[in-house]
């Protein structure tokens, strides 16, 4: 059997083509993230035509298991005589392409309401706001129950692409989007991200070259700023002072939450604004696959792993590369926090939060 990526083949509609395996071939994964995939072939393959088809879509598999499923994006090749490489992106990507409305049983002329606020555990509130505008959209999508996990957070969606507002109550919690099919249906689902057993040292073989950061708080109090204009604007602060203490150093905040309903609890925004300026400190990291340290056995993409390396203990999500070649085999190489070779990376996250602050802003 072939340990190997293998990609299942399938049309717009879900119906089932053709699978290949033993081909050059990437897969990336991480949680709540777009998975990517890359396959290439000789341009001579029968199987072109069902890859190249408007709407195709492909099942990533590894290890007895499907990975991810989603669209085949891109087709670039080159000839005579040439190749053609085959891009998936899963299908997480919707939570990007789709919006969450104000009011999303109405039309677009009757959005009645500025914002549609959940709030809850961060689970309920992400399948919640995603179950509304599927029924929207009217795509063969479903959401299963929630079962309530995850911390108290809000969400407030006036246009926003869903993965904005929702994703980042998953992440802190270590909840992981899970997206199953059945034909053309897509269940939504979420998973609790688990712990690998045991701390990983440089001792252990495991980890290789690392990077480590520590940083102090950048606020220990926040004046949250609720509804209403001027002298008539509720504010409320907040203050962690068992981190005063600690640090020594008092750092006052604002938070703004004037899109949030009349008399909501603005606690709530006041523990996510200490929660992002609390100390931070990370480890970035490649680690090796061992017999007792494998992908699909030991852990998954998402699962924690502590690392001890340095001044730095700490436990984060794992990230997984896979790459196939003739020559080289099969590579799995696991990794844990933003591993740059350069600064284009680090400028892209940059970006990615710049763009997430614009479309909030335009939309308001």
């Amino acid at each position: 059997m072939h340990d190997g990526l293998r990609f299942a083949i399938y049309d717009k509609t879900g119906s089932f083509r053709c699978q290949l395996e033993g081909v050059d071939a990437t897969a990336d994964l991480a949680p709540n993230a777009v998975p990517t995939a890359t396959f290439t072939l000789d341009d001579d393959r029968k199987e072109l035509a069902d890859i190249t088809a408007n709407g195709a879509r492909c099942g990533v598999w590894f290890r007895g298991k499907e990975r991810f499923r989603g669209i085949i994006q891109e087709t670039p090749g080159d000839g005579p005589y040439g190749k053609v490489t085959a891009h998936v992106r899963g299908d997480i990507r919707k939570l990007w392409h789709w919006q969450g409305r104000p009011v999303p049983s109405a039309g677009l002329g009757d959005q009645t309401s500025d914002y549609r606020v959940h709030s809850g555990p961060s689970e309920t509130v992400f399948k919640d706001a995603v179950a509304e505008n599927l029924l929207r959209l009217g795509v063969p999508w479903s959401v299963a129950p929630s079962l309530g996990r995850g911390t108290a957070t809000v969400a407030s969606l006036r246009f926003h692409p869903l993965a904005d507002k929702l994703l980042p109550g998953l992440d802190a919690d270590h909840l992981i989007v899970a997206l199953s099919y059945d034909g053309p249906n897509v269940l939504v689902d979420v998973r609790q991200a688990k712990t690998v057993p045991g701390v990983l040292t440089i001792a252990s073989g495991i980890p290789e070259g690392y990077k480590y950061e520590r940083s102090g708080p950048t606020a220990t109090r926040v004046v949250v700023g609720g509804r209403g204009e001027g002298v008539d604007r509720e504010f409320v602060e907040f203050r962690d002072e068992a981190l005063e203490a600690d640090w020594g150093d008092i750092i006052e905040g604002f938070k703004d939450a004037r899109n949030t309903e009349e008399g909501a609890d603005l606690t709530i925004d006041a523990r996510e604004a200490l929660a992002e300026g609390r100390p931070k400190s990370g480890i970035s990291t490649t680690l090796n696959e061992t017999d007792r340290f494998q992908y699909g056995t030991t852990y998954t993409e998402g699962d924690l792993v502590t690392v001890r390396v340095g001044p730095i203990q700490r436990a984060q999500p794992i990230s997984v590369s896979i790459t196939e070649t003739a020559g080289e085999g099969v590579v799995v190489t696991p990794r844990i926090g933003n591993v740059e070779d350069d600064t284009t990376d680090a400028l892209a996250r940059d970006i990615a939060r710049l763009a997430r602050g614009i479309r909030d802003t335009g939309r308001r």
